[in-house]
């Protein structure tokens, strides 16, 4: 050490310049390979792994968020093919079926002190799946009883449509209105009239 010390001590002020400048040179050498490069590499590979990860993180985020919404999706689909089931008929037969769409008017009709001349079935129509069962309902009533009949249809748990309606008056009391009404409701395709329906449509 003291011999270095001595060295140095005789060295010109232009040697020792050009030995410090030197030594500065090998040490920003050192340190750019051996210690700023590693560490720049490092860094940038870690960032690409977090970018990375990041982007793995957000599929599978989307993955999760796009299986919550098809459940929610199927869970909706769910309930409103259970309310469509509710709102059909309970008879499968279209024989039996017209008989119980009968007996629910006349049950509904009767809250309204209503009674039919006469109840007329149609014959069932298929739309789309499902067998259309028709009934046409003439009667006598006023206003009010016309009203809470229409509201007993509307309130009642199975879906009625009314296809048509005609309101007459009467001559002899003009306060009784002559009506003329078609109820419709609707139960599910019977199997054997679904395959043959297959089989007509496969034939055509």
């Amino acid at each position: 050490m003291a011999v270095l010390f001595s060295f140095w001590k005789n060295l010109s002020s232009r040697e020792k310049v050009l030995i410090g400048a030197a030594l500065l040179v090998a040490v920003l050498f050192v340190g750019i390979n051996y210690v700023f490069d590693p560490l720049y590499d490092s860094f940038e590979l870690k960032k690409k792994q977090l970018d990375s990860r990041n982007q793995l993180l957000k599929k599978y985020e989307h993955i999760a968020q796009s299986e919550d919404r098809a459940r929610d999706k199927l869970q909706r689909i769910g309930k409103i093919e259970l309310s469509i089931q509710e709102g059909l008929l309970k008879e499968t037969n279209p024989d039996l079926a017209n008989a119980e769409l009968q007996g629910i008017v006349k049950e509904l009709a009767k809250k309204a002190d209503i009674k039919f001349t006469r109840i007329t079935p149609s014959k069932p129509v298929e739309e789309s799946g499902y067998l259309l069962i028709s009934l046409k309902l003439p009667f006598n009533g006023s206003i009010k009883q016309i009203t809470k009949f229409l509201y007993e249809l509307e309130t009642a748990p199975q879906f009625f449509d009314i296809p048509s309606m005609t309101i007459r008056t009467r001559r002899r009391d003009k306060e009784v209105l002559r009506v003329e009404m078609e109820v419709t409701a609707f139960i599910t395709v019977p199997h054997d009239t679904a395959e043959k329906n297959k089989q007509n449509s496969g034939n055509v």
